[in-house]
């Protein structure tokens, strides 16, 4: 009598789970990386825009969501001044 771990049907699933699984992982760490090439991008210019901020302000930037970096990052030249950029976190 078959195992059933050692059958075709229950190999096959199996492997489809494992591939599955695989291209979650990639998918997950991708997201990840664009999030945090995002992340980056905004610090870097907002840095150079106002030379100085402050470590709040730094510390809220690195939970914000894509969304809001996204926000920050399209309206990088209408916001001239710490305050205003305070409206978007």
């Amino acid at each position: 009598m078959l195992d059933l771990e050692q059958s075709a049907g229950y190999r096959r699933i199996f492997n489809k789970g494992i591939e599955k699984g695989i291209e979650k992982g990639i998918e997950k760490g991708m997201e990840k990386g664009r999030r945090e090439t995002l992340r980056e991008n905004v610090l870097r210019l907002l840095y150079r825009k106002f030379k100085k901020l402050p470590a709040p302000y730094v510390e809220k930037i690195r939970t914000l969501d894509e969304y809001a970096l996204g926000m920050i990052l399209d309206n990088i030249f209408e916001i001239n001044s710490l305050s205003e950029l305070e409206e978007y976190l």
